[in-house]
């Protein structure tokens, strides 16, 4: 079993916004493809861990940036597990040139839950690794939820149609990226230097969601609510 996965992939048009910039979605939707493929070869995937009554749900994802790839650029996507911590899974992740050179880097954080009972699990025997984890994080420092902030006026409104759903019937994790940068409408000259999402609440077809923002100086706050008032999921963005 391999402990680091890796593929070499071609950036699209789509994966571009109208700047040209790449998309958050499509840096999310490069780590979720890779872990994918990776938990598919671990055993791990969507259906081996339905057999088991298992679902895996993301938590918590950063990146940061630190070379923009180019539309149409080949990169190589890397990712591996940690050791878990009791309820908690990490998954790292980096995005390479063909030369080697980091092009961006990120970290994420997962939990096992009962499909049934949509509760928490702890499996100690999860991995089919016996010899030790891969031990490099992409961030030194422990991944900080994002600070919640008082709200002024009206929101940006959405609501979550099928095309936006997985196969565990919600909102996919990447999806909630385009509703944020849907709501702050960045201009040009705003290049993300990182990106974190926090998700909390999940998101169901046809759940309306209002979206608020606040902005300190290169630093902006997103939060979505939901129709009971709850923080549905946070989002922190920092320009360079």
């Amino acid at each position: 079993m391999k402990k680091l996965w890796q593929k070499e992939y071609s950036l699209r048009g789509c994966d571009m916004d109208k700047f040209g910039h790449i998309k958050p979605s499509a840096i999310l939707e490069f780590f979720q493809d890779a872990a994918g493929q990776h938990a598919e070869e671990l055993g791990l995937g969507f259906e081996a861990m339905l057999k088991r009554n298992y679902l895996w749900v993301m938590t918590r994802v950063k990146f940061q940036i630190l070379s923009a790839p180019k539309q149409f650029q080949k990169i190589v996507v890397k990712t591996w597990p940690l050791e878990p911590n009791r309820i908690n899974y990490k998954r790292e992740y980096v995005i390479e040139d063909l030369n080697g050179n980091v092009l961006i880097r990120g970290g994420s954080e997962w939990v096992v839950i009962d499909s049934v009972k949509r509760r928490f699990v702890t499996v100690t025997d999860l991995y089919p690794f016996n010899d030790g984890f891969e031990k490099e994080v992409m961030f030194k420092e422990k991944l900080q939820k994002i600070r919640d902030f008082e709200t002024k006026g009206e929101g940006y409104f959405v609501c979550a149609g099928f095309s936006e759903l997985d196969n565990n019937n919600h909102v996919n994790n990447t999806k909630y990226a385009n509703y944020i940068m849907n709501a702050i409408a960045p201009k040009q000259r705003e290049q993300i230097e990182s990106f974190q999402i926090d998700y909390r609440k999940e998101v169901m077809e046809g759940a309306k969601l209002e979206i608020f923002h606040t902005r300190e100086e290169n630093i902006i706050v997103v939060k979505g609510v939901n129709e009971s008032g709850e923080i549905a999921f946070s989002c922190k963005i920092e320009y360079k």
